[in-house]
């Protein structure tokens, strides 16, 4: 009689872990689904509809290239940390040749003036609070976009594979650094000069091409403390971003552009509203440990 309670016991008990283990199993799937629509969320949030459909169709939000996507899976390398000196909160607004504005996004650019990445962090009118907070990181360094997304219950990152990082990075390094007196500078490339204003407490100087796309008006900054702006377009990938960014414009850091297209009749304005240039944000990735998704 002892031996058979024993072994009931026994069985008892792999019952029971069985059912617990069968549970945790459960709950993992589910955080699983839940953080796999986050980032499914998130990828079309940012960087379009199309990167979000790429992400499902490889299964596991790995936002493969097979599209010609700037970024794919590869548990590629970070920094330990991520800081940031200044940030420069941006207005971004696309209006239709009807008239009807898609909106108005908030981007809030982070740079460090002593390194070659970048993050964003972004807040637009059909993002979804059960989505939680995505922040971006594209680090031309380590050849990689990172994303850090925190929910209520959690805290993770997935770090990308970023084909295009070279591209900025160079871009970045053979700015031109020769001393011009702007001043007396009228014309750039196809942009010409229309005047001088202040954007958000700075001064900026303002140019205007013209082509048979379209206009482009935009302003830029060339104090000292914005000296950061070279990594500007790195974040062209963004859906607020794409196709907009004019290359080649004035060096200096952008603080409002106005385009137009002359096909479509959309019209897009970008302008800084503010910035921080003492600011003190740094993100260790220790706090966000890395999910592999679509890993089996």
């Amino acid at each position: 009689p002892a031996d058979a309670q024993g072994i009931l016991g026994r069985i008892k008990q792999k019952a029971a872990d069985a059912v617990e283990k069968k549970a945790e199993d459960k709950v993992t799937s589910k955080i699983d689904a839940l953080a796999q629509k986050m980032v499914d969320n998130s990828f079309s949030a940012l960087f379009g509809d199309s990167v979000g459909a790429a992400a499902n169709d490889t299964g596991g939000g790995t936002a493969g290239g097979s599209r010609g996507m700037p970024f794919s899976f590869g548990n590629a390398a970070t920094e330990p940390s991520y800081s940031f000196n200044v940030v420069s909160t941006m207005e971004v607004e696309s209006v239709a040749r009807s008239g009807k504005s898609s909106g108005k996004a908030i981007l809030k650019l982070h740079f460090n003036s002593g390194a070659q990445y970048t993050g964003t962090s972004i807040s637009s009118p059909d993002a979804k609070k059960s989505d939680g907070d995505v922040f971006v990181v594209l680090d031309a360094k380590n050849q990689s976009m990172v994303m850090l997304m925190a929910s209520d219950k959690s805290k993770f990152s997935i770090a990308y594979d970023w084909k295009e990082a070279q591209r900025f990075a160079e871009s970045a390094a053979n700015r031109p650094t020769e001393q011009v007196n702007w001043d007396t500078v009228t014309v750039w490339q196809n942009y010409s000069k229309i005047g001088t204003r202040t954007i958000a407490g700075y001064s900026a100087d303002g140019y205007r091409a013209e082509s048979q796309d379209g206009t482009v008006e935009i302003w830029v900054s060339r104090d000292r403390r914005l000296a950061v702006g070279n990594m500007m377009g790195a974040n062209s990938s963004l859906r607020q971003m794409k196709g907009r960014l004019p290359a080649d414009y004035p060096q200096g850091m952008m603080l409002e552009m106005t385009s137009v297209n002359t096909k479509s009749g959309e019209k897009v304005t970008m302008k800084v509203t503010n910035i921080d240039t003492n600011a003190n944000v740094a993100y260790a990735m220790s706090d966000y440990p890395k999910m592999e998704m679509g890993k089996k």
